[in-house]
């Protein structure tokens, strides 16, 4: 036990001059801690007096339909028709994809003009022109500055709320960070009326026209109903033929192709096809013996009030389309909703250089290297001691 003792002693003794030399090695090459940590220092405060102020503003928005519309959501589920309502992840993608498209950046350098601003050493201001150093040399264009405005840009989505958070930063112009984020969100809202809102209005402007055909064949047939009971025309032509159902299933294939919603066109179509076979029926009826041997009068009206009924379903669905068409198409036009709107940074509180930081970092980062230097060199004149000695 004695011995054991004696060797857990001799092993706390070790580490206190251990501790012991290292204390005295620093303090020996204080020199060297202090200079190089001093170095960083000075090189960390010219740094933030050298480097250009950077300038932040920051804003957010909410795509329409997300999992946070609900007052939207609740107002479109209590109309008396069904429109569908996209996911909140759905419209998310779509507009994060605009906010950090090319399309989206080229059109903002246009509207600012602000190639002489990204690329300001190119620039000449008092001539108004760029400065070409030789024949090979090119001004830039709107592709390489596009690459630039991607940098400044930074567009982020909480998976979890789905809001959108977009930030825009710029060297020495605040207000021209504040000038980009707007444009940003008018062209992202351009952008998206254009693809989304091209397609619904072709739904609904092609359902208008069938609507407004459909309509004139009921007050056609109307008319005929009218001047068939009041005993002005015995024979009733066919309004309906099967090539106007036919034309009208066509349409339909030619806007699915162009991806439009394939569940409501097709939803769409089996019903235009319910009414085209009610249509056949009544063609079937009239060459049957049985109805052949009818009355003419009675074999006239039976044949009137099929047209009737195809002609009021036909108009009565379409009417339900329409509407659906204008509230998807008014739905779509708005595409998302600004929460928090850019503004202007203050000039006196830049985003960057974060000089207390760059300071705080460069005294810690060269403290440690400091400290490595003074053990490498403590290291390094042990060796040659030893070397010496030696010879």
């Amino acid at each position: 036990m004695e011995k054991e003792k004696q060797q857990q002693y001799i092993y706390y003794e070790e580490d206190e001059i251990d501790l012991y030399e290292l204390w005295l090695t620093l303090k020996r090459r204080k020199k060297i801690i202090f200079g190089i940590t001093g170095l960083f220092t000075v090189i960390a405060i010219v740094l933030c007096f050298i480097l250009p102020p950077t300038y932040k503003t920051e804003t957010t928005l909410m795509p329409l339909g997300g999992k946070s519309t609900g007052g939207l959501s609740s107002l479109l589920s209590s109309l008396p028709i069904s429109v569908p309502i996209p996911t909140g992840s759905e419209s998310g993608i779509t507009v994060e994809a605009v906010l950090k498209s090319r399309i989206l950046r080229e059109r903002v350098i246009k509207d600012l003009n602000l190639l002489p601003k990204l690329f300001p050493d190119k620039w000449d201001p008092e001539k108004k022109q760029w400065i070409l150093e030789g024949e090979e040399d090119t001004p830039p264009t709107i592709l390489d500055g596009a690459e630039v405005l991607d940098k400044l840009i930074s567009v982020s989505t909480d998976k979890k709320t789905g809001v959108i958070t977009l930030s825009v930063e710029f060297k020495k112009d605040p207000k021209l960070a504040y000038d980009i984020a707007n444009a940003i969100l008018k062209e992202a809202d351009t952008i998206l009326n254009e693809k989304s809102f091209s397609l619904a209005r072709k739904y609904r402007m092609y359902i208008e026209k069938q609507l407004k055909i459909a309509r004139e064949k009921l007050q056609k047939m109307e008319e005929i109903y009218k001047q068939f009971m009041e005993g002005k025309i015995r024979e009733v032509p066919l309004i309906f033929g099967n090539d106007d159902f036919e034309k009208l299933k066509e349409g339909l294939q030619s806007l699915r192709n162009e991806k439009i919603n394939e569940e409501k066109l097709e939803k769409l179509k089996r019903e235009v096809e319910s009414l085209q076979k009610k249509l056949k029926s009544l063609g079937q009826k009239k060459r049957n013996s049985y109805y052949v041997s009818l009355p003419e009068y009675q074999l006239n009206l039976q044949k009137l009030q099929a047209q009737m009924s195809i002609a009021q379903e036909l108009f009565k669905t379409l009417v339900k389309e329409y509407e659906m068409a204008k509230a998807q198409e008014m739905k779509e036009q708005i595409s998302f909703q600004v929460i928090d709107p850019p503004y202007v940074p203050d000039p006196k509180k830049p985003y960057k250089p974060k000089k207390k930081l760059i300071v705080a970092v460069a005294v810690v980062s060269g403290l440690f290297l400091g400290i490595f230097a003074a053990f490498f060199r403590e290291w390094l004149d042990n060796v040659k001691k030893r070397q010496e000695e030696h010879i």
